[in-house]
This record gives C-alpha cells, structure tokens and sequence, in this order.
C-alpha cells in the first residue's frame, strides 16, 4: 500500500533536500503540509502537484 502522507525526512529525501530545508517549506502557505500533535505531514499527492507548479513556473519563488 502506498502512503498518502509521509514526514518532513521522506519528503526531504524525495525532494533531494536537507529536512531543515523541507522544515522551512512547511511555512509556506501554498507547500502542502499540516500538523497533527507535534508532527508534520506532507500529502504525497499535494507534493506532486507543488513540485509541478514551481517546475512550471506557476508557483511563488522558493
């Protein structure tokens, strides 16, 4: 079964980044990440889309 959501290091190492990196993205209104208790979660699925935007130019500057 595939996730739909995975933590700030397994988006950290989809994405080719350091966690701090993915950490200071989750600040981001647009970047598709919540909190539930004391974690971050990324939607996988909202992921893909983000990284569609800013490849496309669509989405705000990192």
């Amino acid at each position: 079964m595939e996730k739909i959501a995975i933590s700030v290091p397994e988006a950290a190492e989809m994405l080719g980044m350091c966690p701090k990196s993915v950490y200071q993205l989750t600040r981001r209104a647009d970047f598709p990440a919540f909190k539930t208790g004391n974690r971050t979660i990324i939607s996988v699925e909202g992921l893909r889309a983000w990284v569609l935007k800013q490849a496309t130019g669509e989405g705000a500057a990192v």
